[in-house]
């Protein structure tokens, strides 16, 4: 495992784990700060899938940069 897919899936982890003590309601984000937390998981996943099934990285790096276009749009 490369150094870049180490740091992605650490990266990815703690998203995860941040979103989950949100949706438990122990922490209470902004819309924001939900999408950027959200899109940088699912960034950090496909860096780490990128190599082994790059159609599936490309895929979830196209559906991140959806997300924060749409959150950019409806502000």
């Amino acid at each position: 495992m490369e150094r870049y897919e180490q740091f992605a899936f650490i990266g990815s982890v703690i998203c995860a784990f941040i979103l989950l003590l949100n949706l438990a309601g122990v922490i209470h984000l902004s819309s924001l700060l939900n999408t950027v937390i959200t899109a940088g998981a699912i960034a950090g996943i496909a860096t780490y899938n990128i190599r082994k099934y790059r159609f599936v990285g490309i895929i979830l790096y196209v559906i991140c940069i959806c997300m924060i276009t749409l959150y950019l749009l409806s502000i």
